[in-house]
């Protein structure tokens, strides 16, 4: 077991590998890489998860004389870092999508506001459904289960054993692929009936021309959208947690495929 109070400089270089990794996973990932997550509280988290791991991680062998060797083992860590959060973040990503397409339908689609998890501008609702996320997550104990996921990848990823492969590369494309997919699942009862409510303010117009569409559609459409969301938070919040509970075995997944 390494001792950080008797140490040469290999043992600083190797310890300052487990902080690229564990810095690269707390920049990216979900809650822990917010912007609304002070730097100071994020340097500050990083040092210490670095110094509870290092003691109890297999002996890291740096030679100060290869400066390109230790390059190189730098660059593996924060890839291993950066794809263990961005894995959280796709799935944040899922929602904010969800909630932009219906804050569009709903009207709302000039009324933005910054979003800290995206750092982009979203409209209302889709900040409001990120919230709920959050929340969701956190009561999830996802934050946990990121934290874990750092400490498994010793076990598999020893400093410098990442590699870039195509089925890494696939696996990543297919979760950015699922934001989409996986945006249009949660947010579907309310995109369908949104626009249904509009096919038929569109009807209506063709109708009865002497009605004011901007006047009666768009009250009605918001009316309806707030109604459908406020009686549909129960099933959202139903079909985040199980979006959420594939979190672990995502991670999982991308650790082998780092490894492989």
């Amino acid at each position: 077991m390494a001792n950080l109070l008797n140490y040469d400089a290999s043992q600083l270089l190797a310890f300052i590998l487990v902080l690229v990794r564990v810095s690269g996973i707390i920049a990216t990932a979900p809650v822990f890489g917010s912007s609304n997550t002070p730097a100071q509280i994020k340097v500050v988290l990083s040092l210490m998860l670095a110094l509870i791991l290092y003691p109890f991680i297999p002996s890291i062998t740096v030679f100060p004389d290869r400066p390109d060797h230790y390059v190189v083992l730098i660059a593996s860590e924060m890839l291993i870092g950066v794809v263990l959060g961005l894995i959280g973040r796709f799935l944040f990503g899922a929602v904010e999508f969800a909630g932009t397409v219906i804050g569009f339908q709903m009207g709302l689609g000039m009324a933005n506001v910054f979003d800290p998890q995206s750092q982009e501008q979203v409209s209302l609702i889709g900040r409001f459904e990120s919230t709920t996320a959050t929340l969701i997550f956190l009561a999830m104990d996802g934050h946990l289960v990121v934290i874990q996921a750092l400490v498994r990848s010793y076990s598999v990823l020893p400093p410098g054993g990442a590699k870039i492969t195509q089925p890494l590369a696939e696996k990543l494309i297919e979760l950015s692929a699922s934001v989409f997919v996986i945006g249009l699942q949660i947010g579907a009862p309310l995109i369908v009936a949104l626009f249904l409510a509009n096919a038929v303010v569109g009807l209506l117009a063709r109708s009865v021309p002497q009605i004011q569409v901007f006047v009666v559609g768009f009250p009605l459409t918001l009316l309806l959208g707030f109604l459908f969301l406020f009686f549909g938070m129960p099933f959202f919040s139903q079909a985040v947690h199980q979006m959420f509970e594939m979190l672990d075995s995502q991670l999982f997944e991308a650790i082998n495929l780092l490894g492989s």
